[in-house]
């Protein structure tokens, strides 16, 4: 079935189906593919995919995929019931490429000045906004339970957490807001290209041996390094990381790209933002289908387990960044000072 599609869209003869990360992948005349899923294939996000493409390598950011269009020359095909994007696999040197958080460090740096910013990617100077937003839609849905009661295991363990969360996210909210008051307009850093949440699994490992990762265009958006940053070591401390991996994460990355004052600021409000717990219950109502809602319950029930692990990380930050708060004027939140 597979095979046959290929061929009927791009005209290639499948040799081998294999896994590549996680992803359906195929060999074909030497040469090896990845097929990407893609939710959203709407012309737009198309066009912005192409472009932070064509700006990477003329950068000269290593290990980028070649995109591959069809017979059609449309770069999106209907293959197995899913639309997908092909990606071909690039030469990838034998060389060493250091670790996580130095080639975050140059993937950042690769991406700055971006000339091309589309509203729909656009992040920078957006955070209070966006979770103001997410903060009232979350609100609404706690007061509903009130009213008419929960409506199973999912809600009640809404309702018996979001209080806490709350007060999460207003306190992020308000260190992003004094943060923006004490810079007073003043720009501390700049854009860069980013992705909407980096973890582990963003990049492809190819050759890992010498940290050699696929970076495919998909699920990037247009924010302050810090961004990468923050939420890599959320997903360090999520999966019970230890503290100096995380330690060695920061110092990895900010050799190669030190972070302002401001940076260090922006860093520790976007931490304290609950971000996983908001994508899990958000995706949940959103949700129709009961398998999905199955996953999604069984996560929230994970993120709720390790809460006390970002609480822990959180009240030690600056000893697992080995950064003296008073250089960079951070006041922590009074109730993470409290044993």
């Amino acid at each position: 079935m597979l095979e046959r599609e290929i061929y009927h869209h791009y005209n290639l003869y499948v040799d081998r189906q294999t896994r590549i990360g996680g992803y359906e992948g195929f060999s074909a005349q030497g040469r090896y593919y990845i097929i990407v899923p893609i939710l959203d294939a709407h012309q737009q996000k198309i066009e912005d995919m192409q472009t932070i493409i064509r700006f990477l390598m003329e950068k000269g950011e290593k290990d980028m995929p070649l995109w591959v269009a069809n017979q059609r020359g449309r770069w999106v095909s209907r293959v197995e019931g899913r639309d997908v994007l092909l990606f071909e696999l690039p030469q990838m040197e034998r060389k060493e490429r250091g670790s996580i958080g130095k080639q975050l460090a140059e993937f950042h740096q690769s991406g700055e000045q971006f000339p091309y910013v589309s509203e729909e990617l656009l992040r920078y100077n957006q955070w209070v906004e966006f979770w103001t937003t997410r903060l009232d839609s979350l609100q609404e849905r706690y007061r509903d339970i009130s009213v008419n009661g929960p409506r199973g295991e999912f809600d009640y363990l809404f309702y018996d957490s979001f209080p806490y969360y709350e007060g999460l996210t207003e306190n992020a909210i308000q260190y992003i807001v004094d943060y923006e008051y004490d810079r007073n307009g003043q720009e501390e850093g700049s854009y860069t290209i980013t992705h909407d949440r980096f973890y582990a699994g963003s990049w492809i490992p190819i050759k890992q041996e010498h940290h050699v990762y696929l970076k495919l265009p998909t699920n990037l958006v247009i924010d302050h390094p810090v961004r990468d940053v923050a939420e890599y070591i959320r997903y360090l401390v999520t999966e019970k990381a230890r503290a100096n991996d995380i330690s060695t994460f920061l110092d990895d990355y900010t050799r190669s790209k030190p972070l302002t004052r401001g940076g260090w600021r922006l860093l520790y409000g976007r931490l304290l933002f609950p971000a996983t717990y908001f994508d899990v219950v958000e995706t949940y109502y959103k949700t129709s289908r009961s398998s999905e809602q199955t996953m999604l319950l069984s996560n929230l029930k994970y993120v709720l387990s390790v809460e006390e692990n970002h609480e822990s990380f959180m009240k030690n930050f600056f000893k697992i960044s080995a950064l003296p708060r008073e250089v960079v004027n951070i006041e922590p939140v009074g109730w993470l000072t409290k044993s």
